[in-house]
């Protein structure tokens, strides 16, 4: 699901919505429609180890799925 964040142009608050199909963002603070969407990025975790082996989107070791067994890239 996509996480937009916001800034409020009526009262200034800033906050992420998580939008489902066709709903609109409304300020959580005073209710307004007037937003403004900021550019989101995403967070990365480095913490850890180096020689840590990186993961597959699937969750398997070694940043393969080892020819799709598992069925994510199916």
């Amino acid at each position: 699901m996509p996480i937009f964040e916001y800034i409020c142009k009526d009262c200034g608050k800033q906050f992420e919505a998580v939008l489902i199909g066709d709903h609109k963002a409304e300020c959580p603070g005073c209710k307004g429609q007037q937003l403004e969407q900021q550019l989101s990025t995403f967070a990365v975790n480095t913490k850890g180890s180096s020689s840590s082996r990186p993961t597959a989107p699937c969750g398997m070791p070694g940043g393969g799925c080892g020819g799709g067994g598992c069925g994510f890239n199916n």
